[in-house]
């Protein structure tokens, strides 16, 4: 549940970034929940075609999604279907963390065009390649000297997209089916009796939006040719040349959609993950040692198949100790050393696959360091009043001599 100072900063970035009336649909959304147009602009008292743009705005950014729904109507008539529209909390305070997320694609790639594009799809919200062409090609100050086409832009697009920092954009408006009489408008119950977990509406549009990770992922260089002949020779065969024509049509065609009609965005999940990353090793370097955070990197970086936002890092002792090789502070660490640096993360350690597994949950460093940064700013708020306090205790304060020391 976000408190009411969350919305407030929420409501203060859209305020900032698009003016007050895009940040009063924001508003209207995030302290109410979900609402169809109608309901938005008699809420705000804008007319329709004002609160549609100002939720295209939002839309454009991501910063709201929009899903359809079933509502019954009057008895005996059937079923009307409803857009309603919500506000994408976490997506919204993504925004002040942009220039962090340009430094993490910068210092990975040595490519200053992928680092272009990132920027672009962060400032823009969600484009197609077309778009992100004619902004890299609309820059001539900063192109002087250098020649940018189309093929080393998709190349450039494709390396982020296969790094799983740029994804396509989520189906925009899923249908969300109808709901029974006997479940509350907001919640769908599931599971066992002992154990009911309850579901939102916007949980299951949230849910019912996502691509699969195969579609999601797709880059330009997956082409349909290759699939279809699954490798094999043409040969001399008439009909495999004309078959091998028409394919060739179909991989056009799909590359012309790719261009100009997929939508692109940041990937915020695996943005996020990095700074998380980030933040951990860099707690741990400065609480434990050296050693530990280059085995707390590795864990992470060698569980490839944990997914971004899941906190919980699984990874078995011969991968750690094949990523802690790559590291040049790592070629100097033996086995033992690597296992006394797990104990030390406090690790917990089972066996799967006939294989030794260490797992930790990230979640636990971060909180850490959020307790550590809250009682930083405390103590650094504070500070003149506890010293204040104790050189008053010890009976040797006067305003004036106080003020002098401090």
């Amino acid at each position: 549940m976000v408190g009411q100072h969350g919305l407030n900063l929420a409501v203060d970035i859209i305020t900032t970034h698009f003016g007050d009336f895009v940040a009063k649909v924001c508003s209207c959304l995030l302290h109410r929940g979900s609402l169809s147009l109608q309901e938005i602009a008699r809420d705000t008292g804008f007319s329709h075609s004002r609160a549609k743009n100002c939720l295209l705005v939002l839309i454009q950014h991501n910063c709201v999604q929009a899903y359809s729904i079933s509502r019954g109507g009057a008895p005996g008539a059937s079923p009307k279907v409803v857009t309603q529209y919500m506000a994408l909390f976490d997506n919204i305070l993504h925004r002040l963390r942009f220039t962090k997320f340009l430094a993490i694609v910068a210092g990975e790639f040595d490519d200053h065009q992928c680092e272009a594009l990132i920027e672009g799809l962060l400032q823009h919200g969600r484009l197609t390649f077309e778009q992100l062409v004619m902004r890299a090609t609309s820059k001539p100050k900063e192109n002087e000297g250098s020649t940018i086409s189309r093929d080393s832009l998709r190349s450039s697009l494709d390396k982020l997209i296969q790094a799983h920092y740029v994804e396509r954009c989520p189906r925009s408006e899923p249908f969300i089916s109808s709901i029974s009489e006997d479940e509350t408008p907001s919640t769908r119950k599931r599971g066992a009796k002992s154990a009911i977990q309850t579901e939102t509406l916007e949980q299951q549009a949230l849910a019912a939006a996502a691509l699969l990770d195969a579609e999601r992922f797709s880059g330009f260089g997956d082409g349909v040719l290759d699939e279809k002949l699954g490798g094999k020779s043409l040969g001399g065969n008439i009909g495999e040349k004309r078959k091998h024509e028409e394919l060739e049509f179909d991989k056009e065609t799909q590359a012309a959609i790719n261009e100009n009609e997929v939508l692109w965005r940041a990937n915020f999940e695996k943005l996020v993950h990095c700074l998380k990353k980030k933040v951990c090793v860099a707690s741990v370097r400065e609480r434990l040692s050296l050693d530990a955070a280059v085995v707390l990197e590795a864990m992470i970086e060698s569980s490839n198949q944990q997914k971004p936002k899941d906190n919980s890092v699984t990874s078995s002792l011969d991968d750690i100790l094949e990523w802690v090789m790559k590291r040049p502070g790592g070629r100097l660490m033996t086995m033992q050393h690597v296992r006394t640096c797990l104990e030390e993360l406090k690790c917990k350690s089972s066996i799967g696959d006939a294989r030794a597994l260490y797992s930790i949950d990230l979640g636990d460093i971060v909180e850490e360091c959020l307790r550590e940064e809250v009682e930083s700013l405390v103590l650094q708020r504070f500070r003149i009043s506890l010293l204040w306090r104790k050189r008053k205790l010890r009976g040797s304060c006067t305003s004036s001599g106080w003020i002098a020391t401090c």
